[in-house]
């Protein structure tokens, strides 16, 4: 009990973490009867001996202890307890409860709280009892009771016991919960979700913190910063931040802040104010190639650089002047424009203009309509050097002298013209259609597209687009995609290779309807033809804007040139003239015709009927109503019923065109009638109703890497670092600019250049000082001293005899295995003296990767001392992990993971961070992402892990990622779209002196508090002494219970015992005292002790006696909490016995129960 109750005590200061629910579903008592058989309220009846007074008023109490291999029902119930109000008679149910266990129900529930952790294993006591109704005493009320010992976890789920006893039934679920926020088998770990100060995370379902968006670390108190932030020039205080530290400056925090009033000049640190190229001056202000910044001289005066920010300049003949502006010779400049022949006067110079031009320098269009030139009432129109006529209806001509209603040259394309009363018939050709025969219905259904070309129909020709590898009109051209056609047009490249000093190269850069003109650094400008326009010369002007057709005539561009496709009815250039249908005379037998818009009408003449009164018998025939209407006859006319989409008199004319719509996008113009319709797409763009740009970029017309930009009718070449030109081709000559020093020699790289030093110098420019040296002899070959030369991934330098070399572990190259016997492909050799093997461990990025194999080497590679792996999670000082995203549709195929990380191991960058350090890059594709490749960064010194500066692997990773950044020639790096960075979180570094101030604290207060608690407990002691010798005077009655029992016994205690003795047998004995004074004693100490926790928890008094007399039992301890003196022995007349000793088991179940719940 003691023990019990110190725990009971422990677990009173903890926080709740949980709950024990009991729900009872259904109870039956049949018979309304006691545990002990007998009624719960009234007498049996006589008869049928049942319990037919009153029912039970039953309510139930539940007790939840700790596990035990042999329950005992009395003691306290250490994990807690609970009871119900009366809920019923002799049977009832829950059917909420039963129906739905999971649905919430009071009727019927038990809630045991625990503060302390769920322990699994239990004991539950579940009892029925009788309200006492006056006719039992309350501990003979007990109706029925379950003893279960089992194990739960906490859960939603419930556990539905049933019970049957001997005298009830009843049945009931059971489940564990936890408290909000406590997780975990046994409630007992917290975790509470925040988003303040403190940290920024929810919890799952099994209590663990999972950190929101844009945070890290174990309570995610730490922000993610802004991605591609550099993290050791930014910080942030929240996710997507990057505040620059002093001295930097970027949305990336990337760039440093140079020297204040630096002018052109640049910084590698802060502060800085590096020189940019022909810059000087301690702020870079003074030019020191002004001739070149500022070309100063005009008119093809040579400049010359004197000092900075100054110059002379060299003029030809006949200028002068300090820029030579001035003209000693004044047609020497070519003043006199469009073609005007220049002559020197005294006054300066006087330009003899052509015809068209006038002005002083011939600028000024002349006015050709000035003279009145168009005749017949014509409207003259300026142009350049000429004038055009618009002419009234029935003329034409230059000078509107022609009259159209003459035969003479008015058709077109081998039609006949015949004189009529109102003007000419032109008799069309087959396939021509029109007032001249000047349009063609359907140029391609003769197929003039060769070698599969698809034919598009335009107005009067035809165009194919040809497939891959053929070109010309009709896509008659075969040609290679790697030969240059004559459609490509010339770059010229300077370079000091050739005599000329250019060198040209074929570009189709601004298309078939563009000249290529080179300019300075490989840059270039499209001259076009007439009629186009646009960067590339790819756009034709469109002469339909605004729109020439008029009467509904849809217009088709052309090149500097238009034409209208009119409607049914009209025709004309602009389709501004009526077609006469009476001038083929169409009545018959002396009809007369009225011409109609896109119709006639014959007014017949003797009866004759007909649509053109070639008929006695019907109004029909089977050309009456035209597109496949249906005529009826009605005596004097006819009347045509039309299908759908046409309508008219005679069914002639269409409705609700398909073009109505506008279905042709992009500017596409709409050609049709009725049903169907026609687009007739603007270049660039294809498709039956224009919506699909045409590819430009295929075949890919961009060289060494270069990314190809297409655009709508046009392409555009990015290059990759060291090429230039439309279309990449041009290597940039590094060395153009001079850079090796010291008189070194140059040699032009891609995207680099190299110095080949002279002896006693080295350095990328070679303007380290290195004096003369011993040389070195590295793999049997000797090097000169400061020579640098590749290993593998690795550089190397000779310095005084010394081979100083990077230290990135290259690992093995992947290579291409022979195939057919072949060798290698020569775009993944091996070093000389190795050959390339198979190897079955090669990760594939993007099949196929059957190809692959690796370099073989004569020793097996060094084991890796490291814990930095992919995917493995682990991170220190000297371990950092980036992950890769690619895209997937430009990742080449045949890519394995070992290529990715080859390149990465042979990235210049990845030499100058291993100058020092053994630099670890290991590569596996991502378990969390099939589109990614996770790298590891980490290095080793003497093959032991490095626990070095976090700083210096984080400058590694941030280096690796500015490299991937930068456009560079691989074509798998190309694909990498996204860039992730992970590093180890360093904590703030802190003083010394705060920590130590700390302690000192810490201890002085410890020592306190030891010296309080000692002074505290030694005037405790002092207090007990005098209180245990007041004791004998002090009314146990009036004071708490804290017991301590006397030197002298009561001598009716001992009557009391002794009668037990005699009465009861020695199991059931539970007032046996007569065990030895030692033994007493012991039970003093022990009951003294006990005594004082009790106190801690009881309500009431009792008496000294009371206390002795419950406690001396041996073998059952009864204390029940009532403190009523010892009364004298209760002997009846029948039997000499004490009364009192009466059904003692019964009391130790009933007084236990009773003292724990009430």
């Amino acid at each position: 009990v003691q023990h019990a109750v110190e725990y009971l005590n422990t677990l009173h200061v903890s926080q709740s973490s949980g709950y024990f629910e009991l729900q009872l579903i259904a109870v039956q008592n049949a018979n309304g009867e006691l545990s002990d058989g007998d009624c719960c309220d009234g007498e049996r009846n006589t008869q049928d001996l049942r319990c037919s007074s009153d029912e039970c008023d039953t309510y139930f109490r539940v007790c939840l202890k700790e596990y035990q291999t042999d329950v005992t029902t009395t003691g306290l119930c250490i994990y807690g307890s609970g009871s119900t109000n009366v809920i019923g008679g002799n049977s009832f149910q829950f059917k909420s409860a039963k129906n739905n266990q999971n649905r919430n129900n009071d009727g019927g529930k038990i809630v045991i709280p625990f503060q302390f952790a769920w322990p699994v294993s239990y004991t539950l006591i579940v009892e029925a009892w009788d309200w006492d109704n006056g006719t039992h005493s309350s501990e003979d009320l007990l109706i029925e009771r379950s003893v279960r010992k089992e194990r739960i976890n906490p859960g939603d789920d419930r556990q539905t016991i049933q019970y049957n006893g001997l005298t009830a039934n009843f049945e009931y679920s059971i489940r564990v919960r936890c408290d909000e926020n406590y997780y975990g088998s046994k409630c007992n770990k917290l975790c509470r979700p925040r988003n303040d100060w403190h940290g920024h995370y929810v919890c799952d379902q099994f209590g663990n913190r999972g950190c929101m968006e844009g945070w890290m670390g174990t309570y995610c108190t730490t922000a993610i910063c802004k991605q591609g932030c550099n993290l050791l020039q930014g910080v942030c205080s929240a996710p997507g931040e990057c505040t620059c530290t002093y001295g930097w400056q970027g949305p990336f925090c990337d760039n440093c802040l140079p020297y204040p009033g630096c002018v052109h000049g640049t910084c590698v640190k802060p502060w800085q104010c590096t020189c940019e190229k022909n810059w000087g001056g301690l702020l870079c202000e003074k030019d020191l190639n002004y001739c070149g910044t500022n070309k100063p001289c005009k008119n093809g005066g040579t400049c010359m650089n004197t000092e900075p920010d100054e110059y002379n300049c060299a003029c030809p003949d006949g200028y002068s002047g300090k820029n030579c502006e001035i003209a000693e010779h004044a047609c020497v400049s070519n003043p006199c424009a469009n073609g005007g022949t220049c002559h020197e006067v005294p006054s300066g110079f006087e330009c003899h203009c052509p015809a068209g031009w006038a002005g002083p320098t011939c600028a000024k269009d002349t006015d050709e309509c000035a003279s009145n030139p168009c005749a017949q009432g014509g409207t003259c129109i300026d142009m350049e050097n000429g004038f055009e006529c618009l002419c009234l209806p029935q003329w034409a001509g230059k000078t509107c002298q022609i009259d159209v209603n003459s035969c003479h040259g008015q058709c077109q394309n081998g039609a006949t013209c015949k004189e009529g009363q109102r003007g000419y018939v032109c008799a069309c050709s087959p396939g021509f259609v029109g007032r001249h025969c000047d349009i063609q219905r359907n140029s391609c259904a003769s197929g003039p597209c060769r070698n599969g070309g698809r034919c598009h129909t335009l107005l009067d020709s035809f165009m194919c687009e040809c497939p891959h590898g053929y070109t010309g009109t009709t896509c008659e051209v075969s040609y290679s995609t790697n030969q240059s056609i004559n459609l490509f047009c010339t770059v010229a490249v300077a370079t000091n290779g050739t005599q000329e000093g250019v060198w040209h190269i074929s570009s189709n850069v601004c298309g078939p309807h563009g000249r290529c003109i080179s300019q300075p650094a490989g840059n270039f400008t499209c001259s076009c033809e007439p009629g186009f326009t646009g960067t590339y010369c790819h756009e034709n002007i469109n002469d339909c804007v605004p729109p020439p057709c008029k009467n509904g005539g849809t217009c088709i561009d052309g090149i500097s040139s238009f034409k209208c496709f009119c409607p049914d009815g009209w025709e004309g250039t602009l389709c501004d003239m009526d077609v006469n249908e009476c001038s083929r005379n169409p009545c018959k037998n002396g009809g007369r015709c009225v011409n109609l818009l896109n119709h006639f009408y014959c007014q017949c003449q003797d009866n004759w009927k007909g649509k053109t009164c070639h008929s006695r018998e019907s109004q029909c025939d089977s050309s009456t109503c035209s597109n496949g209407g249906t005529c009826f006859d009605h005596g004097d006319t006819f009347r045509c019923t039309c299908l759908s989409g046409w309508v008219g008199s005679t069914c002639n004319t269409a409705k609700n065109s398909t073009c109505d719509s506008n279905p042709c996008e992009n500017g596409g113009t709409c050609v049709g009638g009725g049903d169907a319709y026609t687009c007739i797409c603007k270049d660039g763009w294809e498709g039956p109703t224009c919506a699909h740009n045409a590819n430009d970029c295929n075949p890919q017309p961009c060289y060494n890497g270069g990314v190809c930009v297409d655009g709508v009718n046009w392409f555009r070449c990015e290059c990759a670092p060291g090429f230039a030109g439309p279309d990449c081709r041009i290597n940039i000559d590094e060395c153009q600019s001079s850079p090796c020093a010291y008189g070194s020699t140059c040699v032009d790289e891609i995207n680099s250049f190299l110095c080949v030093c002279p002896l006693g110098r080295a350095g990328p420019h070679c303007q380290e000082l290195i004096g003369i040296g011993k040389a070195c002899r590295y793999s049997g070959l000797q090097f000169p001293h400061g020579s640098r030369w590749e290993e593998e991934c690795n550089t190397c330098q000779c310095v005084n005899g010394i081979v100083r070399c990077s230290k990135v572990r290259c690992g093995r190259r992947p290579c291409l295995l022979q195939r057919g016997g072949a060798g290698p492909d020569s775009s993944a050799p091996c070093p000389r003296g190795q050959e390339c093997v198979e190897h079955q461990f090669l990760t594939c990025f993007a099949k196929p990767c059957h190809q692959w194999g690796v370099c073989s080497t004569p020793d097996p590679p060094p084991p890796l001392h490291t814990q930095c792996e992919p995917n493995s999670g682990y991170l220190d000082n000297s371990c950092a992990r980036i992950t890769l995203i690619f895209n997937r549709d430009k990742v080449p195929q045949g890519t394995t993971v070992e290529n990715i990380c080859s390149e990465l191991r042979y990235l210049p960058i990845a030499q100058t961070l291993a100058k020092d350090c053994t630099l670890l890059i290991l590569c596996d594709l991502s378990y969390s992402n099939s589109d990614a490749v996770e790298v590891a960064m980490s290095y080793d010194q003497d093959g032991q892990e490095q626990n070095g500066d976090r700083g210096q692997i984080q400058e590694a990773a941030s280096a690796i990622v500015g490299a991937l950044s930068k456009r560079h020639n691989s074509t798998v790096m190309l694909a990498v779209v996204e860039v992730k960075v992970e590093t180890q979180v360093m904590p703030q570094s802190v003083d010394h002196l705060v920590p130590v101030l700390c302690v000192v604290f810490s201890v002085l207060w410890i020592f306190c508090i030891v010296v309080c608690v000692w002074w505290t407990r030694k005037r405790k002691k002092e207090r007990e002494r005098e209180s245990a010798a007041e004791d004998s005077t002090v009314n146990n009655q009036l004071e708490p219970l804290r017991v301590s029992l006397p030197q002298h016994k009561d001598n009716r205690g001992k009557d009391i015992q002794h009668e037990c003795k005699k009465l009861m047998n020695p199991p059931d004995r539970t007032c046996d005292g007569a065990e030895g004074d030692e033994e007493e004693d012991g039970e003093e100490e022990e009951l003294r002790r006990g005594g004082m926790e009790l106190d801690k928890f009881s309500t009431q008094k009792c008496s000294l006696a009371g206390v002795q007399d419950k406690v001396m039992g041996k073998g059952g301890v009864i204390c029940t909490m009532h403190s009523a003196p010892v009364k004298p022995p209760h002997r009846t007349a029948y039997s000499p016995k004490d009364n009192r000793c009466k059904n003692l088991n019964a009391a130790n179940v009933s007084e236990d129960i009773k003292d724990h719940y009430v």
